[in-house]
């Protein structure tokens, strides 16, 4: 028995030495005078021989300490092992000004390590000495809270945004940052604005678990970073993002006296909530250039585009993909394909989009792909020809296009392809009349009518003649009408609003009724722009809230339905980023949808 364990024993150590060591120091960034803090010397091997810094300018009130921490974890037979070693100091701070903890040794394995150097600045000092924890939830707790009165230049969140000014659809950064000079042990309620004016896309960050130290003008604010959004502004001129919320809670030493002897020694503490607010931030959002390619459709960023077909030769009613890939940075998610012009021959499919985009401090990164399936009737050599796709580069304000194509397809007949030539011409000697000499007795009652009595010549032939001329007339007049009409495509969508919109909601409902909810809210918002385009003719790249609000109210329609429709688009993107969607709220929201495309049915006949 104890052979086997030296040897697992043996067996972990060669782990321990087999990873990469690290040596680190580790210790705030920021202190106040008179304040003490912890500098602690942190290597992830069994170590000798420590050679600690000479420390100058603080004060060393103990130190230094060490400490160990290991664990072992097996899974799949393979083993897993964490070890820490700690040498700890405590320090005060004496002077003001910025100081620089020296580097320690250390050797392992008898080979030396040296650890980072480390500065920290030191600050007039102001009471505050107490460090705060954070437990972040969402959930309020059962004890009793004070609302205590703290003044916001102590206790405040930031919007921090990378740009104030940028171009319509331009992306940029806003970061949610929290500024405490309070001992905050928890977070509560948190609200965010409806982002008027904006298309938003969260960034996933990790949970906030420790507030790090800040010098902000001469005193430490305990600070760390709530949330972050990409914007992607949908109109011209200013634009505010509205203050963010944040309830925190905080302990504080309790006035009133206690009963307990051991209370009064050490001190007894109350829980109180104070909230934190940002101010208003404000975007100034200009217009792209006027000078458009006939290609742009909106993509605003810096992008490539890779375009291929999958088979060059093929046979008759054999399926070929054309496959666009556009990739960069942008707003890749809402850039639509180029347009392509198939042959007639060719039946073509919708395509099939896919996208692989993630959302980081650089704005929407990754690719998004089109494929179109293609399948060919009729033999013959066919082109498809040179296609556009262009944006707006960001990084050089002008716009650029890309170009793939043009690409030739051979078709050749299929054997399985069973389709017939038809002639209208006969031969002479098709048909012949065999016998024409003998006609034979027809026998039975003969259908003799008197001179006068026939339909041909008489007054009712006449007016059946009259009458079907008219309704030939009239189907001639309905005809070219309706030929007329559908040339007129925008008056198609708009006769074909209400059908097309249903159709949307009767998808949104399905999604819906197997709770899918990002795909709910999706087809709900697409549903809502769509009916608004097609019965204003207002084309997608133009789209946008005021665009819209602008066009109803110029078709009289009233200020409570615009209001209404905005509203539910507004709570429908919301919902799509919202930590938490009900089912009462999605059946809420599309029962709003319904009935607002109903009534404005009513008022834009």
């Amino acid at each position: 028995m104890k052979r086997w364990f030296l040897i697992v024993f043996a067996f972990l150590t060669t782990c321990i030495y087999a990873q990469d060591v690290t040596f680190n120091v580790l210790a705030p960034k920021v202190v106040e005078v008179g304040q003490q803090f912890r500098l602690i010397f942190s290597v992830n091997a069994q170590a000798e021989g420590f050679t600690p810094p000479n420390i100058q300018d603080f004060a060393i009130l103990a130190g230094p300490s060490t400490s160990t921490s290991s664990n072992v974890s097996i899974m799949n037979g393979k083993v897993t092992q964490n070890y820490e070693l700690k040498y700890s100091y405590i320090l005060e701070a004496t002077k003001e000004g910025q100081f620089t903890i020296p580097s320690a040794e250390i050797v392992v394995n008898k080979k030396k390590y040296v650890s980072n150097s480390f500065t920290i600045e030191v600050i007039k000092g102001s009471g505050n000495k107490t460090a705060p924890t954070t437990n972040q939830t969402n959930q309020q707790q059962n004890e009793s809270v004070n609302t205590a009165n703290v003044s916001s230049s102590d206790h405040y969140l930031k919007v921090i945004v990378s740009k104030t000014k940028v171009r319509r659809e331009e992306h940029f950064i806003a970061t949610v940052k929290l500024y405490s000079r309070l001992g905050i042990t928890n977070f509560g309620e948190y609200k965010v604005p409806s982002f008027d004016g904006f298309i938003t896309e969260r960034i996933d960050i990790p949970p906030l678990s420790q507030l790090s130290q800040e010098n902000v003008n001469g005193q430490i604010f305990y600070t760390g970073i709530i949330d972050k959004y990409i914007l992607y502004p949908q109109k011209t001129g200013e634009i505010v993002i509205n203050p963010f919320e944040l309830n925190c809670y905080y302990q504080i030493q309790s006035r009133k006296r206690s009963g307990s002897i051991f209370d009064e020694f050490f001190g007894t503490y109350e829980r109180a909530q104070a909230k934190a607010l940002s101010l208003p931030v404000t975007i100034k959002v200009e217009a792209i250039p006027e000078n458009k390619p006939e290609s742009f459709a909106g993509a605003i960023g810096e992008f490539k585009m890779d375009a291929s077909l999958d088979k060059s030769q093929i046979k008759t009613n054999e399926a070929v993909t054309l496959k666009i890939k556009i990739a960069g940075n942008g707003n890749l998610k809402y850039i639509t394909s180029p347009k392509i012009e198939f042959p007639s021959d060719f039946d073509v499919y919708d395509p099939k989009i896919s996208d692989n985009i993630k959302y980081s401090e650089i704005g929407a990164t990754g690719n998004k792909t089109f494929e179109y399936l293609i399948i060919p009737r009729h033999p013959g050599n066919f082109n498809i020809p040179k296609f556009e796709f262009s944006y707006f580069d960001t990084r050089t304000n002008n716009y650029k296009v890309l170009s793939a194509g043009d690409y030739q397809i051979i078709v050749d007949k299929s054997l399985s392809d069973t389709s017939i030539t038809v002639t209208n011409s006969f031969n002479k000697e098709d048909i012949k009349f065999l016998g024409k000499d003998i006609r034979f007795i027809k026998k039975g009652e003969s259908n003799l009518k008197e001179k006068g009595l026939f339909l041909f010549g008489s007054g009712k032939f006449y007016l059946y003649y009259i009458i079907i001329i008219l309704l030939f007339g009239v189907y001639v007049f309905i005809r070219k009408k309706n030929i007329q009409e559908n040339a007129n495509i925008q008056l198609v969508r708009n006769k074909k609003a209400n059908t097309f919109a249903r159709k949307r909601l009767q998808k949104a409902s399905l999604f819906m009724k197997q709770n899918q909810k990002e795909e709910f809210y999706e087809e709900l918002v697409r549903a809502l722009w769509g009916y608004i385009s097609d019965k204003l003719s207002i084309p997608a790249a133009n789209l946008s809230k005021d665009n819209a609000r602008s066009r109803l109210q110029s078709k009289n329609v009233n200020s409570e339905s615009i209001e209404q429709i905005i509203n539910i688009i507004d709570r429908c993107e919301y919902a799509r980023y919202a930590p938490v969607s009900e089912n009462t709220q999605m059946d809420v929201l599309f029962n709003d949808s319904v009935d607002i495309i109903s009534k404005l049915q009513q008022q834009l006949k």
